[in-house]
C-alpha cells in the first residue's frame, strides 16, 4: 500500500515537474523554420512595464538542441517602428537556449527579428505578440494591488510635460515683465514731455 502511494506520489510530482517547465514555453511562438524548430517568447511572461525581461528563444532539430548559435544568429527587438540590436547569450545549463536581458518600457506588441545562419541555413525571421504567440507586455499599474504607483515612464513623461508647462509660464511672465517695463518707460517719457511743455 506505501509502495504504491510512493509510486503515485512520485508520478504526480514528475507530472507537475513537466507542466511547471512546459508552461513558459506554451506561451511562446513556436515555428519550423527548413529543419529547424524555434521557440520565442519574453523571459518570464506575463511581463509588465518596467519589468526585467528580454528575449528568449530556442533552437532544435528534431529532438536535439543546436548550440553555438550565439556566434551565428543576430537579434533586435521592434516596438512601433523603434528598433534595437540585441546582444544572444546562451543561457547557462540549457542547450540550445539563447536569451537577451532589457527592461520593457512601454505597453503593448513587440516584434523579435532574429536572423544570421543555423548550421549553415539562412535564416530571417520575426516573431511577433500575438494570442497564438507570446503575449504583449501589460501596463505595469494592471498587475498592482492594493495601490496602483505610476510606473517610471509616466511620471517621467509627467515631469517632461510639467517642465514645458512652466517654461512657457516663465516665458510668459518675462515677456509679460518685459511690456510692463516698456510701459513704464513711455509713461515715464510722455510724463517728463508734458512738464517740459508746461
Amino acid at each position: 500500500m506505501h509502495i504504491r502511494i510512493r509510486r503515485t506520489m512520485s508520478v504526480m510530482g514528475a507530472a507537475m515537474a513537466i507542466l511547471l517547465l512546459a508552461a513558459p514555453v506554451a506561451a511562446h511562438e513556436q515555428r519550423t523554420v527548413g529543419d529547424y524548430d524555434f521557440v520565442v517568447g519574453l523571459i518570464g511572461e506575463p511581463v509588465f512595464t518596467g519589468q526585467k525581461s528580454g528575449l528568449e528563444f530556442s533552437v532544435s532539430s528534431g529532438d536535439t538542441p543546436v548550440e553555438g548559435l550565439e556566434t551565428t544568429l543576430q537579434a533586435e527587438v521592434i516596438y512601433q517602428g523603434q528598433t534595437r540590436a540585441l546582444t544572444v547569450s546562451p543561457r547557462f545549463g540549457q542547450p540550445g537556449w539563447y536569451q537577451s536581458v532589457f527592461f520593457p518600457t512601454a505597453a503593448g506588441p513587440y516584434t523579435f527579428h532574429i536572423f544570421g545562419t543555423v548550421e549553415g541555413t539562412p535564416i530571417d525571421e520575426s516573431f511577433t505578440s500575438s494570442p497564438d504567440g507570446f503575449s504583449e507586455v501589460e501596463d505595469q499599474a494592471g498587475g498592482q494591488f492594493p495601490v496602483q504607483i505610476a510606473a517610471p515612464v509616466d511620471v517621467a513623461r509627467d515631469a517632461e510635460a510639467g517642465a514645458a508647462a512652466a517654461g512657457t509660464a516663465t516665458l510668459g511672465l518675462v515677456l509679460g515683465g518685459a511690456g510692463l517695463l516698456v510701459g513704464l518707460v513711455a509713461l515715464g517719457i510722455s510724463l517728463a514731455g508734458r512738464r517740459r511743455a508746461s
